[in-house]
């Protein structure tokens, strides 16, 4: 048995995959956070200073001798980078949206029992198939279904492309009940 439906990978289909894709749990992105800044603080104990090569840079900055303003400017800027990378990933993928193969095409997704196969109805020659058990976390959004399966790739299943919520709640189901157990679920 199997499923097919089409639908145009626009700009913000691409944008909501890349967004979702990269985003991290908050406890996730904090310990990596505090990792990385502490990692940056043995580095400037590490780095020898200018004025004086038997004393290193952190030794001066809280000493006071050395500006440390734009240190903390610094780590400050990077903390926010950190917490906030799945906005990064996204604002990246809406600029490069329009050097994508398939931007602004229409898509063929077929589902069945083996997995998913998407195919560009252009014929393109975009050609794409997985298994369902590479997909690694299944994420809602309240416009689409998203089957992430790696670190950066994934499939975004928009409620638009069915002129009807029961049709886009049957792909969903039988989405659900494909996937292996232990596959993350995901509200974004």
């Amino acid at each position: 048995m199997s499923k097919s439906f089409r639908f145009r990978m626009t700009r913000a289909d691409w944008v909501a995959l890349s967004t979702a894709v990269a985003r991290r749990p908050w406890h996730f992105r904090l310990v990596t956070l505090i990792a990385s800044l502490s990692a940056m603080v043995f580095v400037m104990a590490w780095i020898r200073s200018d004025v004086d090569p038997n004393r290193s840079m952190l030794s001066e900055i809280l000493a006071g001798e050395q500006k440390w303003w734009p240190m903390i400017g610094f780590f400050v800027l990077f903390s926010v980078g950190m917490m906030n990378r799945h906005r990064l990933s996204g604002l990246s993928a809406r600029v490069g949206f329009s050097t994508m193969p398939i931007a602004d095409k229409e898509l063929e997704v077929t589902l069945d029992d083996a997995g998913v196969q998407v195919v560009a109805v252009d014929g393109s020659g975009f050609d794409w198939r997985f298994t369902w058990n590479d997909v690694g976390r299944l994420i809602e959004t309240p416009e689409r279904l998203i089957l992430a399966v790696g670190p950066r790739q994934g499939l975004p299943i928009p409620r638009a492309a069915f002129a009807k919520e029961a049709k886009f709640a049957e792909i969903e189901k039988f989405v659900r009940a494909r996937l292996p157990q232990g596959v993350r679920h995901e509200r974004a």
